[in-house]
C-alpha cells in the first residue's frame, strides 16, 4: 500500500452485556465471530478483499485518529449501534464521517 492510499477501516466492538457464559469474561470469541461476519459481508456484498489496504480496529480512539488524519476512505461496522452508545453520539459520529468523506457500510 502506498503512503497516499486510503484504507478500508473495520471497527470491531462487542459490549460486555453481549458476552455469553461460554465466552466467560473474554471478548476474543465474540470479536472473532464479528470479524468473520464482517469479512464475509465485505467479500460477498461489496467485493472488498481483505488485504493490506484493510485495517481492523478495536479502539474507537485509534480509528478516529486515523479518520482525522485522512487515512480512511470507508468504514465497515457490524451495525450502526457499534459507533456509539447514544443516539446523539451516533448522529455526531455520522456527521463527522460525512464531513471527512468517509463511506459507511454496515452488515446489519
Amino acid at each position: 500500500m502506498s503512503r497516499d492510499e486510503k484504507i478500508t477501516a473495520v471497527y470491531l466492538m462487542v459490549r460486555k452485556s453481549e458476552l455469553t457464559p461460554e465466552d466467560g469474561d473474554s471478548y476474543e470469541g465474540p470479536l472473532q465471530r464479528q470479524k468473520e461476519l464482517i469479512v464475509e459481508a465485505m467479500k460477498s456484498r461489496w467485493g472488498i478483499e481483505v488485504n493490506d489496504s484493510v485495517q481492523f480496529y478495536k479502539s474507537r480512539r485509534d480509528l478516529f485518529m486515523d479518520i482525522e488524519r485522512h487515512k480512511v476512505k470507508r468504514l465497515v461496522v457490524y451495525s450502526l449501534d457499534r459507533l456509539g452508545s447514544t443516539k446523539d453520539e451516533i448522529e455526531g459520529i455520522l456527521f463527522e464521517l460525512g464531513a471527512e468523506g468517509v463511506e459507511l457500510l454496515t452488515v446489519q
